[in-house]
């Protein structure tokens, strides 16, 4: 969630909250004409009330009534998984996500004293900011459309908190007269100890070895009550395999030279900045005619693609060997396309270059490429291209795991599924393989992968074992 997306998210229900203010002040000042003096009311309390409401209305928007309903019942009582999930990824996005759910309970801890004196009370805002949050995460869990974390609980009520402590400084400023060192400590305490916790965890990345693998679980699966059955021999050998890299995973810079290049090679002009979009990055074109393109650069393996708004489909009206020719000796000049490269025409609009994967990267220990570029060619100035080779420098050996061991930790549960498996499950372990998968540093690390049925034969899945002692 970047903060473009949070920003058009918020939108609709801003203007709801707009509407609703403008109700409240016709309101408000009919009852001033009226009923002023038998029940007076300050202005200023009008006012906090109205943007707490208002407040209310977007947070339950943006969290709730914004979703479809895509859980049923789920809830998660294991505190710091969000932090987990974000290391396990390195994710900005799981990031943001923390951040963002503090910041969203911000204004209710600045609200709160500010409606009523009994409100400055550090107790009575903790009380309420729990309550609020778990009202919030009590209709994601009833609805369906989210799921109750404790995690978010322990967030909104941090943020909360935070709003507290900053706006009690200003009041007891007016009320004193003066600045006093607590309030102050208090006001900064929280800010600090996330940067110092985010600065802690990007140097310890920074010194590993190798980076993080995603699938890793931020819990383990509860597996007392699923029964096990093998179907396969496990090997316990422990044996050494070769570790790659490839440099363009999670390059930024290299996203934006294939920007430029493309928008010079078809002559179009990039319209505002890059976008987030998740872990990748968006880049927007508008050709002369107006038409609009959009590369997303993929940050996990460096690959990327073309595509157009409005494909045209109509018969092909282009030389396609012409076509061939231009965009080969394009790839080529960039340095993007390998010379050992096959070329075929896939059908009568699509052409592609192949380079296989070596079958046996364990022992291979020599650079290779991989992967493929497919171009589907339209009646318009702009193919949809998928780029999706990758450079892969050999860099390290290191002793694997065994099969054995692999196994024992599936046993214990040390994996992630997309749905978890549940109380009386039968899993089948049908057979097991070493492959390769990129981690958040661009390492090409050896995992294992099983191959197993989840109660019946229709119901397939993989599951993912770090590989590497």
């Amino acid at each position: 969630m970047d903060l473009i997306s949070i920003v058009f998210g918020l939108l609709p229900y801003v203007k709801y909250s707009i509407f609703i203010i403008a109700i409240l002040m016709i309101g408000y000042f009919i009852y001033r004409k009226f009923y002023q003096r038998k029940y007076p009311i300050r202005f200023s309390k009008f006012v906090f009330i109205t943007l707490l409401i208002c407040w209310f209305i977007v947070v339950l928007g943006i969290t709730t009534l914004s979703r479809g309903a895509r859980y049923t019942g789920q809830i998660n009582f294991d505190l710091f998984t969000s932090y987990i999930n974000a290391w396990n990824a390195w994710s900005l996005t799981e990031f943001q996500l923390i951040i963002f759910n503090m910041l969203m309970f911000v204004p209710l801890g600045v609200l709160l004293p500010l409606i009523h004196h009994k409100n400055k009370s550090f107790w009575r805002v903790l009380v309420i900011s729990i309550i609020f949050t778990a009202c919030i995460e009590m209709s994601q869990l009833i609805t369906g459309k989210g799921i109750f974390e404790l995690d978010d609980l322990l967030h909104n009520t941090i943020g909360s908190l935070a709003g507290y402590f900053i706006v009690m400084v200003f009041i007891l400023w007016n009320e004193q007269r003066k600045l006093t060192f607590i309030p102050i400590v208090k006001a900064i305490s929280i800010p600090l100890v996330f940067i110092a916790l985010f600065g802690v965890a990007n140097g310890v990345y920074n010194a590993q070895e190798f980076g993080n693998l995603p699938f890793k679980p931020a819990q383990k699966q509860n597996m007392e009550h699923i029964k096990m059955e093998l179907e396969t021999e496990l090997s316990n050998k422990s044996l050494n395999a070769c570790v790659y890299y490839n440099k363009d995973v999670n390059d930024v810079k290299k996203g934006n030279l294939i920007a430029q290049s493309i928008a010079k090679q078809f002559n179009l002009q990039q319209q505002g900045g890059m976008r987030i979009d998740g872990d990748n990055r968006i880049f927007t074109f508008q050709d002369d005619e107006g038409n609009a393109y959009y590369l997303t650069y993929f940050m996990s393996n460096g690959s990327w693609s073309v595509s157009l708004d409005n494909i045209n489909d109509a018969p092909l009206k282009v030389d396609i060997k012409q076509q061939k020719q231009l965009l080969e000796n394009w790839l080529k000049n960039e340095g993007l396309l390998p010379n050992n490269a096959i070329y075929q025409q896939q059908d009568e609009r699509t052409i592609r270059w192949d380079l296989a994967e070596p079958e046996n990267l364990q022992f291979t220990c020599e650079d290779f490429s991989k992967g493929l570029v497919m171009i589907s060619l339209f009646n318009q100035p702009v193919p949809d291209i998928l780029f999706d080779i990758s450079d892969n420098e050999m860099v390290a050996k290191k002793q694997l795991i065994s099969q054995q061991q692999a196994y024992n930790a599936l046993v214990n549960g040390e994996f992630s599924t997309y749905q978890p498996l549940q109380k009386g499950d039968t899993l089948t372990i049908k057979n097991v393989r070493l492959t390769y998968t990129y981690d958040t540093k661009g390492y090409y690390q050896p995992v294992y992968v099983f191959t197993c049925n989840v109660n019946d034969q229709d119901y397939l899945i993989e599951v993912l074992i770090s590989a590497i002692q």
